[in-house]
C-alpha cells in the first residue's frame, strides 16, 4: 500500500494535504509508531517511532527512509549479538552479502542441505560456524566495520567475536533514525 496526494488538478473540495490509499482509494492517516519490520525476513527487528501511513481497510505501511542504511543495520546488530546465531539471522546475512546458498555454502565448507538445514532451524548452529559467518560478512561488506566504526562499537564487536555465547539466543533488534542514519539497540527477547 503507498499513498498519493490530491494534487490542484483533483477534486477542488478535497484538502491539499489529504492523502489517499493506492489501494483501496480511502484515507490514509500518516502517524508516528513502532513498526515490527517483518519484511526484513526476521520476526525481531522493530523500528522505533517512524512515519506509517494508516488505512483502516488495508492496514500499515511503513514510509521508511533509506533502506539500505536499514538493512546494513540490521546485519550489524546481528554481528554484534552476543549470543550465538538463529538459522534465520545466517539466512538474512547471506542475503545481505546477495550470494546464493549453494556460493555461501561453499564459502562455509559445507554442502548445501547443510546450510539449508541450518538456516532453516533444523540444525543447531556451531560455534565455529558461528564466528565463520560473522567473519566472512565483515570481510566481504567492509561498509559493515565502517558502521561499526559509526556507532562507535567496532573493538568492542570484533572482541566479542571470541567470546560468543553458547546459546542461541532471539533477541529484539530495535532501530532508531538519527541524522546520521540508523543505530541499534539489541535486548533479549522474552
Amino acid at each position: 500500500m503507498g499513498e498519493k496526494e490530491f494534487g490542484p488538478a483533483m477534486d477542488e473540495n478535497v484538502s491539499k494535504n489529504m492523502r489517499i490509499c493506492n489501494e483501496c482509494g480511502g484515507p490514509v492517516e500518516r502517524v508516528k509508531k513502532d513498526h515490527r519490520f517483518v519484511e526484513s525476513g526476521l520476526d525481531n527487528v522493530v523500528l522505533r517511532n517512524i512515519e506509517v501511513d494508516v488505512c483502516p481497510k488495508c492496514g500499515d505501511s511503513p514510509r521508511i527512509y533509506r533502506i539500505n542504511d536499514v538493512f546494513l543495520t540490521i546485519a550489524a546488530s546481528l554481528i554484534a549479538k552476543p549470543f550465538e546465531l538463529t538459522g534465520r539471522e545466517v539466512r538474512f546475512l547471506r542475503k545481505t552479502l546477495e550470494v546464493g546458498i549453494e556460493d555461501f555454502a561453499r564459502k562455509l565448507g559445507v554442502d548445501r542441505s547443510h546450510l539449508s538445514r541450518l538456516e532453516n532451524g533444523a540444525l543447531a548452529i556451531s560455534r565455529q560456524t558461528d564466528r565463520l559467518v560473522r567473519t566472512l560478512i565483515l570481510l566481504h561488506r567492509p561498509e559493515l566495520l565502517e558502521k561499526l566504526t559509526t556507532l562507535d562499537i567496532r573493538e568492542k564487536v570484533l572482541k566479542r567475536l571470541e567470546e560468543i555465547k553458547p546459546e542461541a539466543a532471539t533477541v529484539t533488534v530495535e532501530l532508531r533514525q538519527t541524522p546520521e542514519g540508523y543505530s541499534f539497540e539489541l535486548a533479549r527477547a522474552a
